[in-house]
């Protein structure tokens, strides 16, 4: 037996209805002003695997990689732009700055994957500031894979030119700390938590604040 048909609202329950309504979309677009202008904190996990994982990495045979897996110096940067939606011209100011490389797949002429190696003062967007990685450490950053050449493997590629042109570094990158979906697939393959670093944002002012502390594996800590 089918319930019985809500009754239409009244001119004015309708009234009221278009005003809780008004008055949820009022209160989401102050929430996010508020978060944009007066306070916000951005939270970024310092994560790199452990010098086990590395070794195995560089000992196990890769199968053959078809595109063509070419280094990158500031003289050929302007190359990657076009490639990857998250490399703008400013970005590559600051890589030249860096004394970055580029690691790149090559396929038909084109760039299909890349990913960046950088150190000194690095500056991150998302924290709106520089983070300082010393000279025998490297940030792993700007990775992209075109999707049609996806499930290739191709940043192991990538990364294992790296480390043959530069063996010995410590390599770490940043993580949100409130994206809770990366954390869990990056926790699968023995990631270390190995410090924060954090702005908070106040009526346009930026409080800094770094930290490092000794590896912790991501399946051991509660709370990051």
């Amino acid at each position: 037996m089918s319930l019985p048909a809500a009754p239409p609202l009244s001119r004015g329950g309708e009234r009221v209805r278009r005003a809780k309504a008004s008055l949820r979309r009022l209160q989401r677009r102050v929430y996010r002003i508020f978060a944009k202008v007066v306070y916000r904190k951005v939270v970024m996990c310092r994560l790199e695997p452990d010098q086990s994982i590395i070794d195995f990495l560089m000992a196990m045979p890769l199968d053959p990689c078809k595109p063509t897996i070419e280094v990158l110096g500031p003289d050929r940067y302007h190359e990657v732009l076009g490639s990857s939606p998250q490399l703008s011209a400013a970005d590559l100011a600051h890589f030249d700055k860096q004394e970055s490389l580029c690691v790149v797949a090559y396929e038909a002429g084109q760039i299909v994957a890349s990913v960046w190696f950088t150190h000194g003062e690095v500056y991150v967007s998302d924290l709106g500031r520089t983070v300082h990685v010393p000279a025998h450490e490297r940030y792993s950053g700007r990775a992209y894979v075109h999707p049609d050449f996806r499930g290739q493997m191709l940043m192991q590629h990538l990364g294992h030119a790296h480390r043959k042109l530069q063996p010995g570094m410590r390599m770490w990158n940043l993580v949100y700390a409130s994206n809770s979906n990366v954390l869990a697939a990056l926790n699968k393959i023995e990631l270390n938590l190995t410090g924060r670093f954090s702005t908070t944002f106040i009526l346009g002012m930026r409080f800094a604040k770094d930290e490092e502390f000794d590896p912790q594996p991501l399946s051991s800590v509660s709370t990051i």
